[in-house]
């Protein structure tokens, strides 16, 4: 892929900038919740018939109901429960299937199996519940001198219809409150001496309170329209309504009865700040929906509303869109920090700044090119898959690490950038790809998952992968072209120490002598270690210590490839690091002396070199020089 990019650039160019471009305007439009979509339908039928207890919503509802819908394909299993006047059925579908056509299909059946309910039961309500169900924010309302019955009324008729026009929000009726209902008490007593029963009362306020069409009349060349109103304005008129007429008196209402402007009976109460109050759910309706731009608007529409009074108070005390904003804070911190970090880690150790920028293009590039993918694939920006990312971040600069820190190990060695840069990336590409599907393969158990956990792993491990490969592609195409375009020779020498001009030399310099001296340190704590392990039983829990430090920090963590050691034209005994330190090895095999410095060489002693990435290769190093000094001293 090295040597593709190199002789295409204007082509990877393109595809960066299109990566770019087009991502970034994707990721702006995607739709933000909080869960991914969690494609497990599940249909509820609720009916009504007021008054009837349990047992009979049980037998005359529920049952015939429960039976119907199981002539619907791809149900999993029914639950259903009967209350008072109300029957819940919920139907629970296959996963994956069309949560659309599963309510087409529920609401074709309740529709026609209602006339063999009993007479009297209202239409059943056929609802589609699905994660996108919950609120995402909740309004209350609340305001001294205001009762009850007064923010019921205030919530229903005014707010809900002035935030009802915000994109993509559903605003349901509110809870809490007092509905506001004229209320006819009777006595049982006076009744029965009227000869009289409650039913009467009901079927004479029906009939009472109508406005019925009267039609029109032509008088002359005009045509009147004509209006019967005959509906009570107030309560104290239904007091006068006559029940029944026995001679020449006639019982009204009021003579057993009265009828009062109250409310109905109250089923939820709603406190806020010990304060009687109400509250709005608000849901987001369906498609490409956003959660925040809902909960903006929701917020936007509060600050304008009208025709409220003055003492009305209303706040958002939920908002589901904060779980998203902290998602996707924590998402750009991440990503900062791991910029930031590998950005110093790559000054300190290479010391060129443009080495450092070609790490950059990494993580936004990578990002970018999963939000496409996931974009591709109907997904959304939710809290799976930002946190899928931010787990990802600091193995995505991984790739271009090591590929950037070859391509400069060529470069060290005299060879041109262009060169270096094709055999750096070709060199490395399958240990880069081995180490993306090593990573990789870790999410694969998440296929073996069901129900809600599925779609909710899946997504982290959709997002993982998607980034993981992209930096891959990034590693081995984009900053080979970075460095053979814009890295120059005299930045590897710059580096080593030679001919630089750079102003933060100074640090660099620093750090290699202090990194020097603790390389030295630990390869003299390593070798009295490994080859004095049991002499006189001295100090065995340091060494012991420094032994299982140095499985986890051995110069194989450092790259110790590109520590490789050479041999040059120098005086006997004496050899040169890449870095330009010069350093002689004495017959231990382990110990630093600078140049000039004292020295004994074992007869017929000869260094071998072998590049061994890791632990273990140092080891099998050290281990083989100290046996043929000790051969030769023998």
């Amino acid at each position: 892929m090295s040597g593709f990019s190199i002789k295409y650039p204007f082509l990877i160019i393109v595809a960066c900038l299109v990566v770019a471009i087009v991502g970034s305007v994707t990721l702006v439009r995607m739709p933000v919740d909080l869960f991914p979509p969690i494609n497990i339908p599940v249909v509820v039928v609720a009916t009504f018939y007021s008054g009837m207890p349990p047992q009979q919503i049980e037998t005359n509802i529920t049952n015939p109901f429960e039976r119907f819908f199981t002539l619907a394909s791809g149900v999993d299993h029914i639950e259903s429960r009967s209350l008072p006047g109300v029957s819940l059925i919920k139907i629970y579908f296959q996963p994956g299937t069309n949560a659309d056509a599963d309510l087409s299909t529920v609401s074709n059946l309740a529709m026609a199996d209602l006339r063999r309910l009993p007479p009297g039961t209202l239409p059943p309500v056929v609802l589609k519940f699905d994660a996108s169900s919950l609120p995402v924010c909740l309004i209350t309302l609340k305001g001294q001198g205001l009762n009850e019955t007064d923010l019921q009324d205030l919530g229903r008729y005014t707010v809900r219809n002035q935030i009802a026009n915000v994109p993509g929000a559903s605003v349901p009726q509110p809870f809490g409150g007092k509905y506001r209902q004229i209320m006819v008490y009777v006595d049982p007593l006076k009744l029965e001496a009227n000869q009289l029963s409650p039913m009467d009362v009901v079927r004479t306020v029906n009939e009472s309170n109508l406005i019925l069409p009267a039609g029109d009349v032509k008088i002359g060349p005009i045509d009147y329209n004509l209006y019967s109103n005959s509906q009570a304005p107030t309560a104290k008129f239904i007091n006068g309504m006559p029940l029944k007429t026995v001679g020449q008196s006639s019982v009204l209402v009021g003579d057993v009865g009265k009828a009062v402007d109250a409310n109905a009976i109250q089923t939820n109460i709603v406190r806020v700040d010990g304060q009687a109050s109400v509250y709005l759910p608000i849901l987001k309706q369906g498609g490409d929906t956003n959660t925040i731009a809902v909960v903006d608007g929701i917020k936007e529409a509060l600050q304008h509303l009208v025709d409220i009074p003055k003492q009305l108070v209303t706040r958002v005390v939920f908002d589901q869109s904060l779980f998203v904003k902290t998602a996707i804070a924590n998402l750009l911190r991440e990503g900062s920090i791991g910029l930031v970090l590998t950005g110093v880690m790559i000054l300190l150790f290479l010391g060129s700044m443009r080495a450092t920028l070609a790490v950059f293009l990494s993580i936004p590039l990578s990002a970018l090119a999963a939000f496409l993918a996931i974009s591709a694939g109907g997904g959304t920006v939710n809290t799976m898959v930002l946190g899928g990312l931010a787990l990802a971040f600091s193995r995505l600069i991984d790739n271009s690490v090591i590929v950037l820190e070859n391509i400069f190990r060529h470069l060290e060695m005299g060879e041109a950038p262009e060169v270096a840069a094709e055999k750096g990336g070709q060199e490395v590409a399958l240990a880069v790809l081995a180490a993306t599907i090593t990573t990789a393969i870790v999410f694969f158990p998440v296929v073996f998952l069901y129900g809600v956990s599925r779609f909710l792993f899946m997504a982290l491990a959709t997002a993982v992968i998607l980034s993981l490969f992209a930096s891959c592609l990034v590693a081995m195409t984009v900053v080979p072209l970075y460095c053979a375009k814009l890295i120059k020779k005299h930045e590897a020498d710059e580096e080593v120490g030679e001919h630089s001009t750079s102003p933060h030399l100074w640090i660099v310099r620093k750090f290699n002598l202090y990194f020097e001296r603790m390389l030295g340190k630990y390869d003299r704590t390593l070798a009295a270690s490994l080859l004095k392990p049991g002499r006189r039983g001295r100090r065995p829990r340091r060494r012991l210590t420094a032994f299982f430090f140095s499985l986890s920090v051995s110069r194989g963590f450092f790259l110790s490839e590109d520590r490789s050691w050479s041999v040059r034209n120098q005086p006997e005994g004496a050899f040169r690091n890449p870095r330009g330190a010069h350093r002689k090895l004495c017959e231990t095999g382990g110990a630093d002396h600078p140049p000039g410095g004292p020295c004994q060489r074992a007869p017929n002693h000869r260094f071998e070199h072998r590049q061994h990435n890791g632990f273990f290769g140092d080891l099998h190093a050290q281990f083989g020089v100290a046996h043929r000094v000790r051969a030769s001293k023998s």
